[in-house]
């Protein structure tokens, strides 16, 4: 058996709820004497406070599952940034569960890892959730919101997501008010987000009284491979500009562009979606629709705690080196 709270207070000489008090660091309610001694024992006695248990004694469920799905590309960082200065601001607690690279079964058993704990709330990060799986949220009462990803299966009112259909118009708009008309889009996949993103280039191109030639229109998963694997057909059909479903797939377009010998932006101009890190660390910079992933995170705990609806984050071209006019 482990050293308990009894343990503690036995050997402290005060009562267990003041060994609770001292361990949460309830000020106010004990002298700096008494818990100077209960934590210099605790710590002897190697005591560590059980977080879910005191939180479920004291009717007071503090924890925030986050389910994590891997994905090709290099936000997430700053989505779990803003959810942990989040949590911290609102003196909650975390627990991260890994969902695997859209695996559907790690998904479903992180799900139910987290409902097996004392949680409050959890937070699905970029995780495609089937219907099943939705079932098993909403039957468990426990509030969710999907955070980065919106689409057929989930709920209206609870995810924290750009928007991908702006997304999608504003990038194409960006390429067409700087006279390009034969373009592309590379690398989006068949999800909800990949629909939405394509349904926004074709608001934009059809606006504007484009015709949208199918092949122009290149899948893939979002990743650096997939852009280079699609390269040969792009510049087989003399598209003079690509949005990039992602910062990856820009980039892969880039080196793909260097090996083949065409000068960027004058041979072909790119404009990538995501807006991280990796934009500024290309040659030549991509522009970008940069989503503000870290006020998404943020968000995203709020909207949680509060019980709000759904909120789009508001997205911005970020204009760099990687779009000529012609």
């Amino acid at each position: 058996m482990g050293v308990t709270i009894k343990d503690v207070a036995r050997a402290a000489n005060v009562s267990t709820a003041t060994v609770s008090r001292v361990l949460a660091n309830k000020e106010g309610s004990y002298r700096e004497e008494t818990a100077q001694k209960v934590r210099q024992i605790a710590a002897e006695m190697g005591y560590h406070r059980n977080v879910s248990a005191a939180e479920l004694a004291a009717n007071e469920i503090k924890t925030i599952a986050i389910i994590l799905n891997n994905t090709k590309t290099h936000f997430w960082q700053d989505v779990l940034d803003g959810i942990q200065d989040g949590i911290q601001a609102h003196h909650r607690n975390s627990i991260i569960f890994y969902a695997g690279d859209n695996d559907s079964a790690m998904l479903t058993q992180a799900i139910n890892s987290a409902l097996a704990r004392s949680v409050s709330g959890i937070l699905l990060v970029a995780a495609k959730a089937s219907h099943d799986q939705l079932q098993l949220l909403d039957k468990s009462g426990i509030p969710y919101r999907f955070v980065s990803i919106y689409g057929e299966h989930n709920d209206s009112s609870k995810f924290i997501s750009s928007n991908n259909i702006e997304i999608g118009q504003v990038a194409t708009q960006y390429l067409l008010h700087h006279g390009h008309r034969r373009i592309g889009l590379v690398g989006i996949d068949n999800s909800p987000t990949g629909h939405q993103r394509l349904l926004g280039y074709e608001k934009a191109m059809l606006s504007a009284n484009q015709v949208i030639e199918p092949h122009w229109i290149q899948y893939g998963d979002y990743s650096l491979a997939s852009a280079q694997a699609a390269f040969a057909t792009i510049q087989r059909l003399h598209l003079t500009a690509i949005v990039a479903a992602s910062d990856l797939v820009g980039a892969g377009l880039i080196k793909a562009a260097h090996t083949a010998g065409l000068k960027l932006p004058d041979d072909l101009s790119i404009i990538s979606i995501d807006g991280t890190f990796i934009c500024d660390i290309t040659v030549p910079q991509m522009t970008s629709v940069t989503q503000d992933f870290y006020l998404m995170g943020k968000t995203s705990v709020e909207n949680l705690i509060q019980t709000n609806g759904s909120q789009f984050i508001p997205v911005a071209i970020t204009a760099r080196e990687s779009v000529t006019t012609i």
